[in-house]
């Protein structure tokens, strides 16, 4: 199970800690000696294991060429040593040469000594490749790190799914390796599906690369969603969240007349206007394809009356409703 992304999980405490410690030894050290040397100091806390290992380790994945914002996690049994990948290509090399060090660094031994105070089981290691900036919030691959052995055949996963995130129009969402096989989905987002990026494409890519890397295709999960907002406001390229004002209403008309394969709608404002276009999105079948809808244009039309006078009022002219199909995009005026 995935442990929570805390900030830095409770390592980072103990290296508070201990700079803290250190401080107050050496403000008492001062102190004495300002009375005369008549005391002994006291002498300096022992380092700790863990925090001495955890930061040999992070200076060592620094200077790794292509790996950047590197992090480790501890919470409990669970340890997460995360970083990005900034290039791609690099991607099988830059995990062999980050697992390496991990294993060298003496940080798996000083997490099982030191959790074996506490617990009776040993400490479970994972491994998570995030986006670069993102600090650990978002998309990520998760790689159980078993043994030693595992380095290869972890570092061929993270090159694999690196590749497959340089797909076009389609981003990769959480992700898990076990063994040789992947879990995993990706979305096709807003400006993918106006660019004509359609899941019925990307899924034979995905499966293809997979192929390609020597896995089964058919052994591993691969699951779609269309991602778009369900009320925002899209104003000079920003979206603007919406929820709980007239907007988070509007698309009930239109989901009354779409049928069962209704999804969900996006509201675009062009800038500086007063103008709303509802853009409309459908469910997905299993093989990706987008449903059909069973819109009309006189469907489409009262649809578009009953958002303009109940919800929109005078604030604002609903213009268009454009629908998502697998052919493309149809648009129905509302007026």
């Amino acid at each position: 199970m995935r442990t929570p992304r805390t900030a830095h999980g409770s390592s980072r405490s103990r290296i508070a800690t201990t700079a803290k410690v250190g401080a107050l030894a050496a403000l008492a050290l001062a102190g004495a000696l300002s009375l005369g040397a008549c005391a002994t100091p006291e002498p300096e806390p022992t380092s700790d294991p863990v925090d001495t290992s955890s930061a040999a380790l992070r200076e060592h994945l620094l200077q790794i060429e292509g790996l950047s914002d590197p992090s480790q996690i501890l919470s409990g049994l669970e340890y997460e040593l995360q970083f990005a990948i900034d290039d791609p290509n690099r991607a099988a090399e830059v995990s062999r040469e980050a697992l390496d060090a991990f294993h060298a660094s003496g940080v798996p031994e000083a997490l099982a000594a030191d959790v074996a105070e506490f617990y009776d089981s040993p400490p479970r290691f994972q491994l998570s490749i995030v986006e670069a900036g993102s600090d650990g919030v978002g998309p990520h691959l998760d790689l159980p790190i078993a043994s030693e052995d595992d380095t290869q055949t972890l570092a061929a996963a993270v090159a694999t799914w690196s590749r497959m995130g340089q797909i076009e129009g389609a981003r990769l969402q959480t992700s898990s390796f076990d063994t040789a096989t992947f879990e995993m989905g990706y979305t096709v987002d807003f400006e993918g599906l106006l660019a004509g990026v359609r899941p019925t494409a990307v899924t034979p890519q995905l499966r293809q690369i997979l192929a390609d890397a020597g896995y089964d295709p058919e052994a591993s999960t691969i699951k779609v969603a269309i991602t778009a907002p369900e009320a925002s406001n899209t104003v000079g390229g920003k979206e603007k969240d919406v929820q709980g004002t007239r907007f988070a209403r509007a698309s009930l008309p239109l989901k009354a007349v779409a049928g069962p394969n209704f999804a969900s709608v996006s509201y675009f404002i062009p800038p500086g206007g007063k103008t709303v276009d509802i853009y409309v999105l459908p469910k997905l079948a299993s093989d990706g394809t987008l449903l059909p809808l069973d819109l009309t244009d006189e469907a489409v039309r009262t649809a578009g009356e009953s958002i303009q006078t109940g919800d929109f009022y005078s604030s604002w002219d609903l213009r268009d409703a454009i629908v998502f199909t697998q052919d493309g995009v149809q648009t129905f005026p509302t007026p």
